[in-house]
């Protein structure tokens, strides 16, 4: 009986502002809480080898007085419990049938917990090599009596060269609830274009803004919609408009003809992936993460990374040459469809079916 089977996921720390890879765990949680199984969140305020902002007595602080109930960005199943721990460690964290893990350190912190904890199962959702540690890294695939998860058939072929452990394929869903094509892929503007500014330089955001600089050069008539959870960029111009922490990407989506991502790496890119959910045409660097889905001339338009001029020159084609931006937009759109959390949720029980 589903109702019978507890799952502790365990996550790295509790984030306060939107992010991917918590997003991917979070709707499995609440997917598996929907469905029957009794879901724990379980939030380290220590984990190893990550860089707070603010000091450990003051997260402790901050964890006794936060409430789960009050987060800003996701939406729980009410069935969820939830915890702080000082670390993860056997007397902090709960019983379970089986344990989840995403992030290598939290994966290895994981591995050394007693049976009692659960069945492990790491969820890996990028090659997280960022910031060294490739040993340790190597480590968490190798995790003794471990499933490794992937999310993406290049992270298979990666972790296959570290590990003789169990390696499945599930895909991340995307809630066509949410991201669906609301106006006619036709009948947009054709100069409009939707992009994702982050802080963080491995997201590219430097080199997409100044590729759009140089389209506006060319075609004056471009609008620009860039989203984001930092703060609005300097000295934006008024053709550029910045959502911080939108309430309805669905609908930036769909008011764009043209999405681009610019990043140097990505487990799976999501917002690529939402974007074609609403019917946008993507371009996108020529990277692992982005070629899941991502064909060229077939589903996308790929450009290397650091290159702002043929990023401009891919934009501009599309908007020049509108039928072949429409078909573009619709081959992708329906390529992606493939991406369902029905299907991921799915793969998700059968492995924890055949652990138990």
């Amino acid at each position: 009986m589903k109702n019978d089977i507890r799952i502790n996921f365990i996550l790295p720390f509790k984030p306060r502002r939107p992010a991917g890879g918590f997003r991917v765990m979070y709707e499995y949680a609440n997917r598996m809480a929907y469905k029957g199984y009794q879901v724990h969140l379980t939030f380290p305020i220590k984990t190893r080898f990550m860089k707070y902002r603010l000091p450990y007595l003051v997260r402790c602080i901050l964890s006794k007085i936060e409430r789960f109930d009050s987060d800003r960005w996701f939406e729980f199943d009410p069935d969820i419990t939830m915890s702080y721990v000082n670390e993860v460690r056997d007397k902090y964290v709960v019983d379970a049938d089986i344990v989840i893990a995403t992030w290598w350190s939290t994966v290895l912190d994981m591995g050394a917990l007693s049976p009692q904890k659960g069945k492990k199962i790491n969820l890996i959702q990028g090659f997280e090599n960022w910031e060294g540690h490739e040993e340790l890294l190597y480590s968490s695939y190798n995790m003794e009596d471990t499933v490794n998860v992937v999310v993406a058939s290049y992270l298979q072929k990666i972790v296959k060269q570290h590990t003789n452990n169990r390696i499945e394929l599930i895909e991340n869903g995307i809630d066509n609830n949410i991201y669906y094509i609301k106006d006619r892929i036709e009948s947009r503007t054709a100069a409009s274009v939707a992009m994702m500014y982050s802080l963080q330089e491995i997201k590219g955001s430097k080199y997409g803004l100044e590729a759009l600089y140089l389209v506006k050069e060319q075609i004056p008539e471009l609008q620009v919609d860039l989203f984001g959870i930092s703060p609005s960029p300097e000295g934006l111009p008024d053709w550029i408009k910045y959502h911080r922490d939108p309430d309805d990407l669905c609908n930036i989506y769909n008011c764009n003809s043209i999405f681009i991502s610019n990043s140097f790496t990505e487990g799976f890119g999501l917002v690529s992936v939402e974007s074609m959910f609403c019917g946008c045409a993507l371009i996108c660097t020529d990277i692992e993460g982005h070629k899941e889905y991502a064909f060229e001339g077939e589903t996308a338009l790929l450009v290397e990374t650091r290159n702002p001029e043929k990023m401009a020159d891919r934009i501009s084609y599309l908007i020049n040459n509108n039928d072949y931006r429409i078909a573009l937009a619709e081959r992708g759109h329906d390529y992606v469809l493939r991406f369902s959390w029905d299907n991921a949720v799915e793969k998700m029980e059968k492995v924890i079916d055949s652990v138990l």
